[in-house]
């Protein structure tokens, strides 16, 4: 039986300057994203566009991840807000909560 596959474009972009817990954040994504990853669009010292070839598990898995992370922000490309996603890092940055 074959396992359903959908490509996908993850981004990922940290603010400078570069510290160990940005690095941090970067190695647990790429460790999870790794086994997936088909292209690198695009990769500098401020962000990252990859190419993914994911199941439907290990893109759930890159979300929970995501919602860990105070340092780097991490979206699928079309189908997320990135000015939301960096809303809810700032959130767990610093600890607030929004008004809605």
């Amino acid at each position: 039986m074959e396992i359903p596959v959908e490509r996908k474009t993850l981004r990922m972009s940290w603010d400078l300057p570069l510290d160990r817990k940005v690095y941090e954040e970067i190695g647990k994504v790429m460790v999870e994203i790794l086994p997936a990853l088909e292209k690198v669009e695009v990769a500098d010292s401020e962000g990252a566009v990859l190419e993914l070839r994911l199941t439907e598990g290990q893109e759930e898995e890159i979300k929970k991840l995501r919602d860990r992370l105070k340092y780097i922000n991490v979206w699928f490309e079309g189908e997320e807000d990135p000015e939301e996603i960096e809303m809810k890092r700032l959130e767990r940055l610093f600890g607030k909560k929004r008004n809605t």
